[in-house]
This record gives structure tokens, sequence and C-alpha cells, in this order.
């Protein structure tokens, strides 16, 4: 079972109004927020880990234009909130999904590395 989890509760939908003389703007942006569901401090380091991997990532590699950066992302111990252009949501989302996955992998990969650590030695004769 994961350790580390994140939840989007029901937001509330963009509502333009029609018939209004004030000019639509472009720049509209839209709060993305997910709580954050960790089970130790462990996880929290797994998090923190992961999300530094991805932003150097983002830096070596660049992102795409008008794609959003994990580095705009604000977290903390039990929230993350994400402010991008309507058009982003659905890629912050996989964004987000994928640094829950690698904190995930880590977590497991560290735990695997620890119980055969922790494994008996065969005696030796």
């Amino acid at each position: 079972m994961p350790r580390i989890a994140i939840s989007e509760p029901v937001s509330e939908a963009i509502v333009y109004t029609s018939g209004s003389s004030a000019p639509r703007l472009d720049t509209t942006r839209v709060t993305l927020r997910f709580r954050l569901v960790c089970s130790d401090d462990r996880s929290l380091d797994a998090l923190r880990y992961a999300r530094r991997a991805m932003l150097r990532e983002e830096s070596t590699l660049g992102v795409a234009e008008d794609e959003p950066s994990l580095e705009e992302a604000i977290f903390s111990a039990s929230d993350i909130a994400w402010s991008v252009s309507p058009l982003a949501r659905e890629r912050c989302r996989e964004k987000l999904e994928e640094l829950v996955a690698r904190a995930n992998r880590a977590l497991a990969d560290d735990s695997a590395a620890g119980r055969s650590a922790r494994a008996p030695r065969p005696r030796t004769p």
C-alpha cells in the first residue's frame, strides 16, 4: 500500500459570465488544491527528494512552452497548492501523480533494501 497519496477536493467550476462588458482575460488562473497524505517523516523526505529530482530534470531538459513548472507549486506538510492556467490543469495533475509515484517507489526501494540489510547472515562453518 502506498505511503503517500494526494486527493483533490471537489472544487467549483470556473464560470465566465456572458454579456459582460468587461473583456475576457486570457491570463485567467485557477488554483489547484490537493490534500497530501503521508504516513511519516520518511514519506515527506521521499516526497521532497522526488520533487528536487523532478525540478533538476525541468532545469536540465527545460519545460515545453505553456507547461507549468513544478517549482511554482506550493507544498506544505499537508497540502499542495498550484496556480496554473485552466488549460494546464490536467498536465499539473499528471506531474503530481508522477511525483507521488516516484516518492512511493523510493520508499519501497528503501524498505526492500532495509529488509535485506536486516536479514540474518548465513553462518559459515
